[in-house]
């Protein structure tokens, strides 16, 4: 048990690693290059933006193929590839000359990134922890926000003082250089893969030690038995749009704090602020989930959505904008903790590789079609104030979705989804 315990603490550390390393550098320092590669090759801003759509797009398009390779091949060997295709990938943007080329890099990147980071370290973490499994992944995402902190003042030393190209490829090695050998160490997608037992808490399997010995049941639905049910399309659609009020506000709160008077120190605060918060929130948002359950975790991010969106929409206050930063920090994980965890209280153990690439294909859509959204209604308008509350109204109705979903199913579907 001593020994089985010890793997899943690995497991845990493997997920912060990939998202410290790849998720961190493809999805949040990536657009650190903007200014210096636009520069450089005298290209427009917009075109090279494309390629974070492409990218966005490609994940999409990769995620139910990488699934069903999960299924067929050994994990390591999947996620290995992906790993390289990452690391190579973001080494090779340093010989591209025109947009063409940055966008069939970004589409391997993206096809890539489907399978080493948030669907993948969801994955793994369900499967090995029975008890807990709230807590690992609040750990295990945590990795994003430690990788920012970390790599956005080394990766601005590096552009500054060794240019772009050079850049591009140190952040290729050190995906390659930390990600790779622990995937072949770590990434096995079960624990029987290992000849060892998923977690579980010591206390319980004291109480209990005859239900220690034994496996815990794989319970929930199939897919195809729910692919064709309403209830499934519209908690997707209920995932998306959640997805698109997180996205569409996340990339243009600079700007707009920037439209409503407030300096670049400040923003930086606000920022900082909610760097900090957001890697406090997603251990508390774990402690939640395995404590109260789904629906508590649910209420926590979705209070504190609603809060925030009315700290910003009056945040020419600093210390409404100080606020803000806060409690954004507890409702936007929900894109990366809060839906994976929420999909294997919906749907259970059985089909959940298969279940969660399809919400987070619907995650995925939600979050890049958001910034788009944003900026067009700014265009349109002059303003972000109106799609701000646009989004408010989205979201609470995407919250009332979610949890009226949850009732629905615990009453018509789970006793039977459910029982060993």
């Amino acid at each position: 048990m001593k020994k089985q315990n010890y793997y899943c603490y690995g497991i845990v550390v493997y997920c912060f690693v990939l998202m410290f390393f790849i998720f961190t550098i493809v999805k949040s320092l990536h657009s650190m290059f903007l200014v210096p590669v636009t520069e450089s090759l005298g290209m427009e801003r917009s075109a090279f933006s494309l390629l974070f759509t492409i990218a966005g797009v490609a994940v999409a398009f990769a995620l139910p193929v990488v699934t069903k390779l999960l299924k067929k091949y050994p994990t390591r060997l999947v996620v290995g590839v992906c790993v390289l295709m990452v690391a190579g990938g973001f080494a090779s943007y340093s010989l591209a000359r025109t947009s063409w080329h940055f966008y069939i890099i970004a589409a391997i990147v993206g096809v890539g990134t489907a399978g080493c980071t948030q669907m993948v370290a969801s994955l793994l973490i369900n499967n090995w922890f029975e008890d807990r499994r709230g807590l690992a992944l609040g750990i295990a995402f945590t990795g994003s926000g430690f990788g920012t902190a970390v790599l956005s003042p080394l990766l601005t030393r590096m552009l500054a003082d060794y240019g772009w190209q050079f850049s591009y490829v140190a952040l290729g090695a050190l995906i390659g250089l930390f990600c790779l050998p622990l995937t072949f160490l770590f990434a096995y997608q079960k624990p029987a893969d290992r000849n060892a037992e998923p977690y579980r808490d010591k206390k319980a399997t004291a109480d209990q030690p005859e239900k220690a010995a034994e496996p815990k049941a794989i319970t929930g639905p199939l897919v195809k038995d729910i692919r064709g049910k309403a209830f499934f399309w519209i908690f997707l659609l209920a995932i998306c749009i959640w997805s698109i009020t997180i996205g569409g506000v996340h990339t243009h709160i600079a700007a707009y704090l920037t439209d409503i008077g407030h300096s670049a120190g400040f923003i930086a605060f606000v920022y900082s602020t909610q760097a900090v918060c957001i890697i406090a929130s997603k251990i508390l948002l774990g402690m939640i989930f395995d404590a109260k359950g789904s629906k508590a975790g649910i209420l926590f991010m979705g209070i504190s959505f609603i809060l925030a969106m009315i700290c910003l929409i009056l945040s020419r206050e600093p210390m409404l904008a100080v606020l803000f930063a806060v409690v954004y920090s507890c409702g936007s994980i929900f894109t990366s903790v809060g839906y994976p965890y929420v999909t294997s209280s919906f749907f259970g153990q059985r089909d959940y590789a298969e279940i969660l690439s399809m919400v987070t294909i619907a995650y995925t859509i939600g979050a890049s079609s958001g910034p788009f959204i944003s900026g067009l209604m700014f265009d349109l308008t002059g303003s972000y104030q109106l799609i701000w509350r646009i989004y408010l109204v989205l979201f609470i109705l995407a919250l009332a979705t979610v949890l009226i979903l949850k009732r629905y199913l615990e009453k018509r579907y789970q006793k039977v989804w459910f029982e060993v």
